[in-house]
């Protein structure tokens, strides 16, 4: 009976050792050098947000054209001027990208030479762009399909401002528009809604916004926020519940989404923390569930070790971009001398498996 007792135990130790290492060999992360093999739905969504950078402002995607608006840089620039470009002119331009071994180099030459890809287009050939000039004083002189007017921005938010603003849009759809109006010598930030026929018109300073929404002001131009669902819209690096007519932020060490859809738990705590990385609806974020719509796992000796970094340690962890199931990481590792002992981008992937995302070791040096 002490034998067969024996040989149970024995029998027991080694059903548990094979089940560790079963589940050690499914845990163990996947790495790929390199990128994909080829293109992607996010992946090109990355490289048009890169490609196209901070100087052009995304408006809207119809069929197979996209519209933006060049961004303004200094406060001369006094008109808003568009172009547009085709996903099969895109793909075109940036497709050799998945044929070279420099990355970092071909994006970089993409990203200097884009001005081949914009055709530039004027407010007349889509009803949905407004002629905006910022005349002397702060004045906007606007022109739509359907009115015309002047606005100044001073006297409507009675409040002198001495400088010349610099002026951008931020949003426009067949209902109106947004600009973004921004001081630079003060640093003050304003928006300005209308209505696509100009029968309603208003300004807010953005440390008012909140106060707006929360009085309901915004509720006349709530069809030109970007909706991230039914009853959650975007405006001023936040969501707003226009149900509720509530305003949102995350907490301070969260982040959201390019599209505020989604929220990194801890995604602002630099360098990250390795571990498992949880990410959450940003309904569910909002509502505290601890519901999480993906988690993957970050392992930064293993990074190293892939790369053959002798590393003694993570020295830069943070996310260089983060939209809906596809995240960039930017990684620099710590040498026990002087200087660092390597760095990376990690491309987490997570468009076919959540729960068990692709995993891409490539140096992009996106910061």
């Amino acid at each position: 009976m002490k034998m067969l007792r024996q040989v149970t135990k024995l029998i027991l130790v080694i059903i548990c050792l094979l089940l560790l290492t079963a589940c050690g060999k499914e845990d163990k992360v996947n790495y790929q050098q390199g990128l994909p093999s080829e293109n992607n739905p996010a992946l090109t969504e990355f490289l048009q947000d890169h490609i196209l950078g901070y100087g052009s402002i995304f408006l809207f995607e119809e069929g197979d054209t996209f519209t933006y608006a060049i961004r303004n840089m200094n406060e001369n620039e006094n008109t808003i001027n568009y172009f547009q470009y085709t996903s099969s002119e895109f793909n075109q331009y940036a497709n050799r990208i998945f044929s070279t071994e420099d990355h970092a180099h071909v994006l970089h030459e993409l990203f200097n030479g884009k001005e081949n890809l914009q055709e530039t287009i004027n407010h007349q050939e889509d009803e949905r762009l407004p002629d905006v000039t910022l005349e002397e004083g702060n004045v906007l002189s606007i022109k739509t399909s359907q009115n015309e007017t002047s606005f100044s921005i001073s006297d409507n938010l009675e409040k002198d401002i001495d400088e010349e603003l610099l002026m951008n849009i931020y949003r426009t759809n067949e209902e109106g528009f947004i600009l973004e109006l921004e001081n630079e010598t003060t640093g003050e930030l304003y928006y300005f809604f209308a209505l696509h026929d100009l029968s309603k018109m208003d300004v807010f300073q953005d440390t008012a916004l909140d106060n707006a929404i929360e009085q309901e002001e915004l509720v006349p131009y709530y069809s030109l926020l970007e909706k991230v669902n039914e009853s959650l819209s975007v405006i001023d690096y936040q969501v707003v519940d226009t149900k509720t007519h509530q305003p949102f932020r995350t907490k301070v060490d969260d982040t959201f989404s390019e599209d505020y859809k989604y929220v990194y738990l801890n995604g602002e705590v630099e360098p990250l923390t390795e571990g498992t990385q949880k990410i959450q609806k940003v309904e569910d974020y909002i509502e505290g569930t601890k519901q999480n719509y993906a988690e993957f796992e970050l392992n930064y000796d293993e990074i190293a070790d892939e790369l053959d970094f002798d590393s003694v340690g993570i020295g830069i962890a943070k996310i260089a971009y983060f939209d809906e199931d596809f995240i960039i990481l930017s990684l620099q590792f710590d040498s026990a001398f002087v200087g660092t002992a390597g760095s990376t981008n990690v491309i987490v992937d997570l468009q076919e498996d959540k729960g068990n995302p692709a995993y891409y070791l490539v140096d992009l040096r996106l910061q």
